[in-house]
């Protein structure tokens, strides 16, 4: 997915954390239809407690930065290392998105 980025965060600390991001599901492995959601798979070090205010900041983002619609059916999954893990063992394909600034 050209254009788009996850950053690294800070938790309540300040501590910054390493964050990847990954498209799953039907889209990263080629199957979407007109009734697809876009899954992205977000790694975070340090989960806020948050997490529904990061949630809201990263489509904000999206929508904001790089034009993502504002009613694109997109679904994030924003999960620790350990829960990763999990998640890494189920899928089938994944895309990793590129990191860094807009």
């Amino acid at each position: 997915m050209e254009g788009v980025c996850v950053e690294g965060g800070e938790d309540r600390r300040g501590r910054s954390g390493d964050v990847r991001g990954y498209v799953i599901g039907g889209v990263a492995e080629g199957r979407t239809t007109v009734l697809s959601d876009i899954d992205i798979l977000i790694v975070a070090e340090n989960i806020p407690r948050d997490k529904k205010r990061l949630y809201v900041e990263i489509l904000e983002r999206a929508i904001d930065s790089y034009g993502l619609p504002w009613d694109a059916p997109v679904e994030l999954h924003i999960v620790g290392e350990k829960d990763a893990e999990r998640y890494m063992k189920c899928l089938g394909k994944r895309v990793e998105i590129e990191t860094g600034q807009p």
